[in-house]
C-alpha cells in the first residue's frame, strides 16, 4: 500500500504529547512506502525521544504523521546536524542563527542527498562559527533498527 508521504516532505507526529519545556521533533521523509519498502524518516532535530541524524520507521504513518511547513526559526536553540561549509563535514550542535530567503525550509534533491535552502549556524570550539545547510543522505540503511510503536 502506497502512502501519501513522499521524499523531501517534512512531517511530525500528530498526537505527540509535549511537556511544557520540550521541543517538538521534526522529520523528513527519505524513503516512501511502497510494496517493497517501508516509509523511512530522518530526524531533523533532537528531543527526549529522538536524536538528530537518526532514522525512524513509523508503524502506522497514515494514522500518526502529518505534513507540515517548517520555518527556520523553529530550529533556533535546537540540536541539529548540518554539513558545514569549511571542512565539508557533518557536525551536530545547537543552532543559534539561520540565513534564509524563504519563510519555510525547502529541501532540494542533489544526487542522493536532500539539502535545505537555509543555512544554519552554531558556535564551536574552533576559531570560526560553523555554518551550513541540513544535508541528508537518502540512502537508507537500517543501522539503528528502531521502529516507533505506539
Amino acid at each position: 500500500m502506497k502512502t501519501q508521504f513522499k521524499p523531501g516532505q517534512v512531517v511530525r507526529f500528530k498526537d505527540y504529547k509535549l511537556f511544557e519545556t520540550e521541543n517538538e521533533a521534526y522529520f523528513i521523509v527519505i524513503q516512501e512506502e511502497d510494496d517493497k519498502n517501508e516509509i523511512v524518516l530522518y530526524t531533523i532535530n533532537s528531543n527526549r525521544y529522538f536524536k538528530t541524524g537518526t532514522t525512524v520507521v513509523p508503524e502506522f504513518p497514515e494514522k500518526d504523521l502529518e505534513i507540515i511547513e517548517l520555518s527556520p526559526y523553529h530550529l533556533i536553540d535546537q540540536e541539529i546536524t548540518i554539513k558545514e561549509t569549511i571542512f565539508k563535514e557533518e557536525v551536530t550542535g545547537k543552532c543559534c542563527f539561520f540565513k534564509s530567503k524563504n519563510s519555510t525550509i525547502q529541501f532540494t534533491k542533489k544526487g542522493t542527498n536532500l539539502v535545505t535552502d537555509a543555512e544554519f549556524e552554531f558556535h564551536s570550539n574552533i576559531k570560526y562559527k560553523l555554518m551550513g545547510p541540513i544535508c541528508i543522505n537518502m540512502n537508507y540503511k537500517n543501522d539503528n533498527k528502531k521502529t516507533l510503536k505506539k
